[in-house]
């Protein structure tokens, strides 16, 4: 062979490569494009589930502290020193309303009232003297009328006598006179009568002076006695003989046994929940001891401020009455709230729910439906109700009898279209 035959075969001409690459280029895109077209309009496989709602309950304990809902101050009123204890009340701590329980020295408050009871008899015996003076001063106004009466037809005689000059003018001037002093005796006797009624309203007003005082001096008596105003238990009644107190000085304070209230902070998604399991005022809850006794109770009250950083709400739970007494003031117990899930709540695995975190389309807690006669996915917030180690329980408003995806080997975005599978 000569040089140029063997060089000729091992470099073959410039057109006739470049002519096989691009067959072969061509051939291979070809015979690749059917296949990678197909794999992109395959919709992903994805397992679902079919929402079945359910009604379950849970309960969330709380804890709080029994106080006295009716619970009142006992003070002194007066001042003084203590002559007289109830042992009783002291040993025992329930009492009864009326009953006695300390007594002050009230030597002075008895000579107190004496002294109102004389001065009130006294003015009593003075409106009698008045009433005594208005009948003379009547008597003596009845006896200066007949008087007038007899000189005024006297001076009318004398009058006619005199017309007809039967009588001088000093005989007339006599009878004038006459007439003149008996006018001036009714009227003194009219101006007595007005002073006798007068004296009497003064009187009567000194005899009321009098009965103010007398009952000023009942009432400084009997704050000298210090008693139960109703049926309850003494709290911090600790008296003893001899000891002198100051007026307004706390004795004890006393409470309703059968009226007591738990004091406990709620948390804030509790109150704010949905009607099915939020609490309210007026919802019953369940009061439950160290020893496990149990008490019903009815929330009557919730604060209005939550705490900054636990987010907790104070609120109050009215015991039942016949289970108050048994419980003790500053009890600790746990207050248990139980929560009714409504017909929107669903079971799902933990892989359903999807985060924020978790990428793709999802957002904060949601759930993937699919729309069985598109095939695609429906994107839906879910309200988080309890969680569990392997599965949560939702609430998904309207969403009854519908497919959830609840495993997906792809990142699921909104409106995809997927291929669904019942779970094995």
């Amino acid at each position: 062979m000569t040089p140029f035959a063997t060089a000729d075969f091992k470099h073959p001409p410039l057109p006739f490569f470049r002519g096989a690459v691009f067959f072969s280029l061509c051939a291979m895109t070809f015979s690749l494009q059917p296949t990678t077209l197909a794999a992109q309009d395959q919709p992903p496989p994805v397992e679902t589930q079919r929402l079945e709602a359910r009604t379950t309950t849970t309960t969330d304990a709380f804890f709080g502290n029994v106080r006295a809902s009716e619970i009142s101050s006992l003070s002194y009123a007066v001042r003084g020193c203590i002559i007289e204890v109830s042992e009783i009340a002291k040993r025992e701590r329930a009492v009864l309303a009326g009953q006695v329980l300390v007594k002050l020295d009230d030597l002075r408050s008895q000579l107190a009232l004496k002294t109102a009871e004389a001065r009130l008899a006294e003015l009593t015996a003075s409106i009698e003297e008045r009433q005594l003076a208005l009948k003379a001063a009547t008597a003596d106004d009845r006896r200066t009328q007949l008087d007038l009466e007899l000189v005024t037809g006297e001076f009318e005689r004398n009058s006619v006598l005199m017309g007809r000059g039967l009588i001088n003018e000093s005989a007339m001037d006599t009878i004038e006179r006459r007439y003149m002093d008996a006018n001036f005796a009714a009227e003194r006797a009219k101006e007595a009568i007005a002073n006798a009624e007068a004296a009497i309203k003064r009187a009567e007003i000194a005899y009321q002076i009098g009965e103010l005082d007398k009952q000023s001096a009942e009432i400084t008596l009997a704050d000298l006695v210090l008693t139960a105003p109703f049926d309850g238990v003494l709290v911090g009644f600790d008296p003893s003989l001899g000891d002198c107190i100051q007026e307004g000085e706390q004795a004890a304070r006393i409470y309703v046994p059968d009226r007591k209230s738990v004091d406990v902070y709620f948390r804030i998604s509790r109150l704010t929940a949905g009607q099915a399991g939020g609490l309210a005022v007026g919802s019953t809850v369940t009061v439950t001891r160290i020893n496990r006794e149990t008490c019903n109770g009815t929330i009557t009250q919730i604060d209005t401020e939550a705490d900054l950083e636990s987010q907790f709400v104070e609120a109050t739970v009215e015991v039942e009455q016949p289970c108050a007494p048994n419980l003790f003031l500053n009890e600790a117990v746990e207050v248990n709230a139980s929560q009714t899930i409504a017909d929107t709540t669903y079971s799902l695995p933990n892989s359903a729910i999807h985060s924020a975190n978790s990428g793709g389309d999802g957002g904060s807690n949601r759930v993937f439906l699919v729309d069985e006669d598109t095939g695609r996915l429906v994107a839906i917030e879910a309200e988080i109700v309890t969680r569990a180690e392997l599965e949560t329980m939702v609430r998904i408003p309207n969403a009854d009898g519908r497919l959830v995806v609840i495993d997906s080997p792809t990142t699921l975005i909104e409106g995809q279209v997927v291929e669904t599978k019942e779970p094995g």
